[in-house]
């Protein structure tokens, strides 16, 4: 929409479009439509930049319970995964779990972040290739003392960026080539004085998310050499409570 034709629109009719649009109403008609033009012009921008810079091929795994992950692509064919929220997801949260993961990702445990876009909701990153769930079913329910090794220096590395990520779903770990990552950091904490006193540990991710993760396995019955490393990083109190 030009100039011209808000020109032909009733100046009441242009303020209800105006505070819609969240645009501050001037005394005047004609700096009403400046102030319009100029929003629409900023939302073009935008969009080109933005919205048009992705185009999604496909769902990766399934709806999450904030939003849906995807498979994009650039114009310049480079291959991404877009990561989407609900639109009640707010920016401060947003901004906070995208934080968190490149935090983790300096210590080379997670995928790095491309961009966020708090308007549209998303947080764009490498693309990862496996779910480690599909290469344990593959294994016939176990996991390899090398991958479980991996499954370990996540842990110490999550703790090392101090981000506890609080989430032991099997399904946030995924390989590239034969690399493990973790994924999915919308319910982590940074590691602080706070979370410690309250968890009675100065590594959560190590202590409490690999016993997590353990029983995790144990629900899918994995096999006992599916977590048997796992276990010498777990205590004999612990051990005895959940019988492992």
């Amino acid at each position: 929409m030009n100039k011209d034709d808000l020109k032909k629109i009733k100046y009441e009719d242009l303020k209800n479009i105006a505070k819609d649009m969240d645009i501050e109403i001037p005394r005047s008609k004609d700096k009403l439509i400046d102030s319009m033009i100029e929003c629409f012009e900023e939302y073009e921008k935008y969009k080109k930049n933005k919205i048009d810079k992705y185009k999604k091929i496909k769902q990766l795994g399934e709806k999450g319970k904030e939003g849906v992950t995807y498979l994009v692509k650039t114009s310049k064919g480079k291959e991404y995964a877009m990561k989407t929220f609900k639109k009640s997801k707010s920016s401060l949260k947003l901004k906070k779990e995208a934080k968190l993961q490149e935090m983790a990702s300096e210590q080379g445990i997670s995928p790095k972040i491309i961009e966020i876009d708090t308007v549209s909701k998303y947080i764009v990153m490498e693309r990862l290739d496996t779910h480690l769930l599909d290469v344990i079913k593959k294994q016939n329910r176990d996991i390899t003392k090398s991958q479980q090794k991996q499954i370990i220096s996540i842990f110490k590395g999550l703790d090392k960026a101090k981000v506890f990520h609080g989430d032991s779903n099997i399904l946030n770990y995924m390989f590239k080539d034969k690399k493990l990552y973790i994924i999915d950091f919308g319910m982590s904490k940074e590691i602080d004085d706070k979370l410690i006193k309250k968890l009675g540990t100065e590594n959560p991710n190590l202590d409490l998310m690999n016993l997590g993760f353990i029983l995790k396995l144990k629900e899918l019955q994995c096999l006992e050499s599916s977590y048997s490393h796992l276990l010498t990083y777990v205590s004999d109190t612990e051990k005895e409570k959940f019988n492992l």
